[in-house]
């Protein structure tokens, strides 16, 4: 990752540690890397049920982020989500994952590689000062 991304990263880190809604990810790592940032927002596991529940169930929340891996795969299950939660009054923040995409598409693969990518940045703290 680029120097000039590290704050961005980490306010993006900061926004959904801070994040009220629902979180919608693939399975138990994505879940488990987020609980290791400090998310503490409800998250809901793409791989418990099917996507039509899982709309229903984060139809509920107020606002929801779809925070599913950066590949094909992931980039599929978005948009099928995004469609399905179309018909339901929840707000979909679509911008937060497409971002996080942007900036560690060439470091990790997916959402299970956030806290690892995340003990990297802090530990060899490459940010200038003030940064954070």
């Amino acid at each position: 990752m680029y120097a000039e991304n590290y704050k961005r990263f980490l306010e993006l880190i900061d926004r959904l540690r801070e994040f009220e809604g629902a979180l919608i990810v693939e399975g138990m790592r994505d879940e488990v890397a987020l609980r290791n940032l400090g998310v503490r927002a409800e998250i809901i596991r793409l791989s418990r049920l099917p996507l039509s529940e899982v709309a229903l169930i984060a139809s509920s929340y107020k606002e929801v982020i779809i925070l599913t891996d950066f590949d094909r795969k992931g980039e599929e299950l978005a948009g099928k989500l995004l469609q399905y939660l179309e018909g339901y009054p929840s707000r979909v923040d679509s911008e937060t994952r497409r971002e996080l995409r942007k900036l560690v598409k060439k470091d990790i693969k997916g959402v299970e590689d956030l806290y690892g990518l995340y003990l990297k940045i802090s530990v060899s703290d490459p940010a200038p000062e003030g940064i954070r």
